[in-house]
């Protein structure tokens, strides 16, 4: 209760404080040969990002974390659909009995083993 009252409001909100944004308000003037920039600019465009933004995270970070692909998210999806099915052939089987689960438990393992091994 003590706490509460030293932190005042703070302790009242709950979740992940916000994020301030801050505002990009310097520059810097960066001249590139044609070949120089067509080569940013495929790097940029490989992982989606723009060529001013992927210049910035490589001066300050030295290195891009790549997004995931249309296919990524896909695969990730797809995954995550199945494995909430599995773990309702799990309930299923752990009330009925474990032999009436096992043929649809076997499909989707075989199916999960085909989408990871596919990429």
């Amino acid at each position: 209760m003590e706490e509460e009252k030293i932190l005042g409001a703070e302790a009242l909100r709950r979740g992940r404080p916000v994020k301030e944004k801050e505002k990009l308000s310097c520059s810097i003037n960066l001249k590139l040969t044609e070949e120089d920039y067509k080569s940013l600019k495929e790097m940029a465009e490989s992982i989606g990002m723009k060529v001013t933004q992927y210049a910035r995270e490589m001066t300050l970070k030295g290195r891009i974390k790549a997004r995931y692909t249309k296919e990524e998210l896909d695969l990730r999806r797809k995954i995550a659909g199945m494995a909430n099915n599995l773990n309702q052939i799990a309930r299923k089987a752990n009330t009925e009995g474990y032999e009436k689960a096992a043929s649809e438990a076997e499909y989707l393992l075989s199916y999960i083993k085909y989408l990871l091994d596919d990429r």
